[in-house]
């Protein structure tokens, strides 16, 4: 652009000098003063540029399948029933019926399990379904034999591989494990090597876990560590979560943590921050939608509905780069 200036300034220059020669005659006169003048403001005239703004964009698109409706769920409880829980065992049945209410507002297509933590000496109960009592499911945690070993990993990988814990497992149902009790996992099994298990275990379905154990809130004394579930809230971080608190008089916010049960989605977050909003296009299975709004603070996209199940919700928009 500056190479093209000069080279026209240099033709003006020379066009100018020409027209001067041609009048020098005049030098002086008043005609020569007014073609100067005129010169002077040509010379003076200059183009005018628009400068326009050219930054680079990128598109980025963000996605999610909302998840499937639960059609069977089958769930096994780890019970510790060593000498220290016998007096937890109410606080479990009651525990029990309330979870039994919450999976039944989600499907009526499900079977509990009871088994003792101790693989050498395993105690099993069940199943229980929609067609068993209050009761059944009320007196199920004292009817198990008590035990002295307290290995919840171990107990589950045993179970199910002998012939009660086949027949128990449907390879069709989606599966929720509930390890409860007051002490510290003991297993030689360390809780990555049992979530990897789990997830070859359980590769053809969903699966989450629920501990319910004693957190490490600072309040326990040094003598009485081994009480904290150090491995039950190492699994759970696993899982993304935290432990259920065994004290606590209400277990149902497992509910809320679990990792697919209740796993619907109205919102996105971005995954680039900045976008340009005006670019922001939502789609919901290939469809495009008015129906959303976006939050800056959060930098999320807020749908006004809750897709359905199996839906593909996509976001795309630009950031600059």
């Amino acid at each position: 652009m500056i190479y093209w200036i000069r080279s026209f300034l240099k033709l003006k220059d020379r066009h100018y000098s020409s027209i001067v020669n041609q009048y020098k005659h005049v030098k002086g006169s008043a005609f020569f003063t007014g073609i100067c003048f005129l010169l002077f403001l040509c010379s003076c005239t200059s183009a005018d540029y628009q400068v326009t703004d050219t930054k680079e964009t990128r598109v980025v698109v963000d996605s999610f399948v909302q998840a499937d409706k639960l059609e069977s769920l089958d769930i096994l409880v780890v019970l510790d029933t060593s000498g220290s829980m016998s007096d937890n065992f109410n606080d479990v049945a009651d525990g029990m019926e309330l979870l039994r209410a919450d999976i039944e507002n989600l499907t009526l297509d499900y079977q509990f399990g009871y088994i003792t933590m101790d693989p050498t000496r395993l105690g099993y109960l069940g199943p229980y379904s929609s067609s068993s009592t209050a009761i059944d499911m009320l007196m199920a945690p004292s009817l198990l034999p008590m035990t002295m070993l307290e290995e919840g990993f171990g107990a589950t990988y045993t179970f199910l591989s002998t012939e009660e814990g086949l027949a128990f497992r449907r390879p069709e149902a989606d599966f929720l494990l509930f390890l409860i009790s007051d002490e510290d996992e003991q297993s030689a099994i360390t809780d990555d090597l049992f979530y990897d298990w789990m997830h070859d275990e359980f590769k053809d379905v969903n699966h989450d876990i629920v501990c319910v154990v004693n957190p490490d809130d600072g309040s326990q004394q040094n003598s009485w560590s081994n009480e904290i579930g150090f491995k039950y809230i190492d699994l759970s971080n696993l899982y993304g979560k935290n432990v259920v608190d065994l004290q606590a008089e209400d277990w149902s916010v497992w509910l809320s943590d679990s990792s697919y049960i209740v796993n619907v989605k109205d919102s996105i977050a971005l995954s680039a921050g900045d976008p340009i909003v005006e670019s922001i296009t939502v789609y919901i299975d290939h469809e495009t939608t008015s129906r959303w709004s976006y939050s800056k603070k959060s930098n999320r996209v807020e749908l006004g509905f809750t897709p359905d199940h199996g839906s593909l919700v996509e976001v795309g928009y630009k950031v600059y780069m």
